[in-house]
């Protein structure tokens, strides 16, 4: 065990989480810094075990396990194998050899993508939300909480059984929200999502102009609201 783990708050700024798994110091950093250019929140481990043991300690789990296969003591098959085990937590395998026996074992072994090394810096980031798109479980056509239903095939909002008018842009941003309940989402990625903009081309309180709107139309009590909460310094959740 070395001292490679580094752990921030997971979910940090509503970033998405990536656990690196890589004995050599210099791949694991070079990943490291491209997904924390690329937004990502980054934990770090050096072999299988430590892996294994920041894996248990991480409430919440991480969103994806970038893993290496070639590592001296638990190699990285082993390791998926024990995290395949207990779920269908996303792995990236990464490996310096690209031999097709190598990734057809891999991926038979529940392995989500391959990667052979050295990869392009923005090619990462990439694969990683391309792997998270296709494991994120569909939808559903209805979202219910309590006394408010949001009805997404008809784009219909209902509070206690009534119609709430909404704009277009109000209705997708309560979507976003509340089709992840709880995950903190920074204005900037509201914006990118939402609005298919970001910082440099909108000002970032348009959001907080919406969700404004939003609580006087949802909530009982809009300076104390129930559902759309701001988390100070960051953005806003959905509280179910």
């Amino acid at each position: 065990m070395t001292d490679a783990s580094r752990t921030p708050d997971p979910g940090r700024d509503g970033a998405l989480h990536v656990l690196v798994v890589d004995d050599a110091d210099e791949a694991r950093d070079a990943a490291r810094r491209a997904l924390e250019r690329a937004g990502f929140a980054v934990s770090e481990a050096s072999d299988g075990e430590e892996a294994l043991s920041v894996l248990a300690a991480l409430t919440p789990p991480p969103d994806l396990v970038l893993l290496d296969l070639n590592m001296p003591g638990m190699g990285g098959l082993e390791v998926l194998t024990q995290i395949r085990r207990t779920g269908t937590l996303p792995v990236i395998v990464l490996s310096g050899r690209g031999e097709e026996s190598e990734r057809v074992v891999a991926l038979e072994m529940g392995a989500d993508d391959y990667v052979v090394k050295p990869f392009l810096v923005r090619e990462l980031p990439a694969r990683i939300r391309s792997v998270l798109r296709r494991c994120r479980p569909a939808p559903s056509s209805r979202l219910e909480f309590g006394p408010l239903e949001i009805r997404l095939a008809e784009r219909e909002l209902l509070l206690r059984g009534e119609r709430v008018d909404t704009t277009a842009k109000e209705f997708d941003l309560l979507a976003k929200l509340a089709s992840e309940p709880r995950r903190v989402f920074s204005r900037a990625q509201l914006l990118e999502e939402v609005w298919g903009s970001s910082r440099d081309w909108q000002d970032p309180a348009t959001v907080t102009e919406h969700v404004r709107r939003l609580r006087r139309k949802i909530e009982d009590d809009a300076e104390q609201p129930r559902w759309l909460q701001t988390v100070r310094g960051v953005g806003y959740r959905f509280e179910p």
